[in-house]
């Protein structure tokens, strides 16, 4: 018994490992977005919004997430600004879609509402 446990073991140990799925890239927008406040919509290509999209807020390196939330049915999220800060390097994912990256500042003058979409991974 013992026996037949260990070469089981083994068998899946060297056994490749098949994954289904696609390949994601992340999408990075070279320019800061400007919106009136901490929150957008998250929608795809036809403009239907993406529910459940997990967003997170990264240090400057983009190594460490300092929050996260997902959006809504509606696909909107929205985060508490924190005082001091004026850029917030926000990375946007869903199944199926291609990760979005982009830096944001927060002018409620210039700013207008933020609509991102999501390009579904190829």
């Amino acid at each position: 018994m013992k026996r037949l446990f260990v070469l089981a073991a083994i068998a899946v140990l060297f056994s490749p490992i098949r994954i289904a799925g696609q390949g994601y890239q992340v999408v990075e927008l070279a320019d800061v977005q400007l919106a009136k406040s901490l929150d957008a919509t998250v929608q795809d290509h036809s403009g239907a919004p993406i529910p459940k999209a997990l967003v997170q807020e990264f240090s400057s390196d983009w190594r460490t997430v300092l929050r996260s939330t997902s959006t809504a049915a509606d696909g909107r999220f929205s985060l508490t600004p924190v005082q001091g800060r004026r850029i917030y390097f926000i990375q946007i994912s869903a199944p199926g879609f291609d990760p979005l990256r982009f830096r944001l500042q927060v002018d409620a003058n210039r700013g207008g509402r933020l609509r991102l979409e999501l390009t579904i991974a190829t």
